[in-house]
């Protein structure tokens, strides 16, 4: 008996074979996601059989859709902090404010998990070489992964993707091919690729195992939180898998009875690309793509998110909400983390407390709910943002009197 039912389209219901390569429904060209039995899935693992494996995302390794656990590829990602701020906290008047610290994953982002679960499918499934697009972490995430199975790996990224995200990539053997575009073309150009040539399109939520590694954050989360959902799971998005994924961990966590209530679903975007945040205060259906994003959370801008019709129904089941915030938000948020919690984070890291403060001060947000921000990304694979948003350090002479003349003129 198999945990695995199907690949099924979230649109028409069409059902696939598990341990068939689909990406979009050939019906309807929906997305499609996996479907698993949860009563098989309970009758082989509980909560006290998880205290005895190592605390990465594999210790739920009966949720994620791999038949053969042979087949696993792992750095040991997953299993990162999460710590309750505190002078963060009181700082915006939050009480149970927790941060996620999910770029301390091996390649410095939360990609890792879905470039796992992606790798690992590539060998269940025998294919060669994986082909994915990004703006960086993912493609640095799937240039590892790829490494460590032994897979060739292509990645198509737009001109904007910062050269230490590229660098990354290539250390790692992955062939990156730069496009005079945005991501979204990109993204086009990789899924064609892949397409015709047999190989794994390793695009978002267009791969449905991507959110299946991505949801071990709510597992996590649960675990860590005595086995409690957040009040809110705060996530910035610029195609929504992690939070897709997130939202599914939560219902499976709460239909097997592990935890008592579901988490709402806040996903921020930057104002110069967020269809979805658009769409949904809108209660459209549809999103209007963005076709020149501009942002310095370059991580998030994705002008036609395929992950939203996904996206949508999970905020909406959770009674969530999606926000836009500016970029000056974004950059108060990026040096607020820095400061008063000592983490560095890239802009699209930090944007999920742009998310909280702003309903913080609309009295969207209580004092005392507790918020689980996911701090996604490390700053280091964007130093010349940095740059830009602290300026330059300041130069002297090789001599004490220049040190001592310059902090008595109060640069302290």
């Amino acid at each position: 008996m198999s945990r695995i039912i199907s690949q099924k389209c979230i649109k028409c219901g069409t059902e696939f074979p598990p341990n068939e390569l689909i990406n979009l429904c050939s019906k309807c060209g929906s997305v499609v996601e996996f479907q698993l039995d949860y009563d098989y899935i309970a009758s082989r693992v509980s909560k006290s059989k998880l205290q005895l494996r190592d605390f990465n995302m594999w210790r739920y390794r009966e949720f994620i859709p791999i038949e053969d656990f042979s087949h696993i590829v792992t750095l040991s990602e997953g299993g990162t902090p999460l710590i309750k701020s505190r002078r963060l906290g009181e700082l915006l008047g939050l009480r149970n404010l927790y941060l996620k610290l999910d770029f301390l994953n091996p390649t410095g982002s939360f990609k890792d998990r879905g470039a796992s679960a992606a790798a690992s499918r590539a060998v269940e499934l025998k294919i060669s070489t994986m082909v994915g697009f990004s703006t960086g972490n993912a493609g640095v995430a799937q240039a590892a992964y790829a490494a460590a199975a032994g897979l060739n790996s292509i990645v198509f990224v737009p001109n904007t993707a910062s050269v230490e995200k590229i660098a990354s990539m290539m250390i790692y053997g992955s062939k990156v091919v730069v496009v005079n575009g945005t991501f979204d073309d990109a993204g086009r150009i990789a899924r064609e690729v892949s397409y015709k040539m047999g190989w794994m399109y390793n695009g978002g939520v267009i791969n449905p195992i991507r959110h299946e590694g991505k949801k071990t954050l709510a597992y996590e989360i649960c675990e860590q939180l005595n086995w409690r959902a957040p009040d809110w799971y705060v996530q910035s998005v610029g195609v929504g898998t992690a939070a897709i994924g997130a939202h599914k961990g939560f219902r499976e966590l709460l239909n097997l009875g592990w935890i008592e209530s579901d988490a709402r679903i806040g996903c921020v975007q930057a104002e110069g690309c967020a269809p979805m945040a658009r769409a949904f205060k809108a209660g459209l259906e549809e999103i209007s793509p963005v076709t020149n994003p501009s942002t310095i959370a370059s991580a998030i801008a994705v002008g036609n998110p395929a992950g939203w019709p996904l996206l949508r129904r999970a905020v909406l089941e959770s009674g969530g909400t999606i926000e836009a915030v500016s970029d000056d938000e974004i950059i108060n948020a990026y040096k607020l983390l820095a400061k008063t919690e000592g983490i560095y984070a890239e802009p699209a890291g930090a944007a999920p407390i742009a998310f909280v403060k702003k309903l913080k001060e609309e009295g969207s947000i209580d004092s005392d709910e507790l918020i689980v921000c996911v701090i996604s990304g490390v700053g280091l694979k964007d130093t010349k943002t940095t740059i830009k948003v602290v300026g330059e350090p300041i130069r002297i002479e090789a001599d004490v009197e220049s040190a001592i003349n310059l902090f008595s003129k109060g640069f302290l």
